[in-house]
């Protein structure tokens, strides 16, 4: 599967909230996860945490995509309902390498996280 399909059918996964494909799709061994709100060094770790975060998030938006070799980059827009709905625009830097994301990196504006959930990042 080509590095593109691949983290789209992976995005799609976490969409959906099933996480044992998202699982999947994400190496077993070296994995990071960087965001403006901390990091994780594991995907299981990972796969928690969206599970935990999912019933925010209402639709997620593909505003474009770009591959160069194994790095694939979604800009997404994330319709979120905290206390009120609100649109997060988000950069999703993925690495594939043997066929599974090794690494992700998403870049968007924290603000809005931390003034609800002090501590965090």
């Amino acid at each position: 599967m080509d590095p593109k399909t691949l983290v789209e059918e992976y995005l799609q996964a976490v969409q959906v909230q099933d996480y044992r494909a998202a699982r999947g799709y994400l190496a077993d061994d070296g994995f990071q996860y960087v965001s403006p709100l901390g990091s994780l060094d594991s995907a299981d770790d990972l796969v928690n945490q969206s599970f935990m975060s999912s019933g925010i998030v209402r639709r997620v938006d593909v505003r474009k995509a770009f591959v160069d070799g194994g790095d694939v980059c979604h800009f997404l827009v994330y319709h979120v309902q905290i206390s009120e709905r609100h649109a997060v625009d988000l950069a999703h830097w993925a690495r594939v390498e043997n066929g599974r994301i090794v690494r992700i990196e998403v870049l968007f504006d924290a603000s809005l996280y931390r003034d609800l959930f002090p501590g965090t990042g």
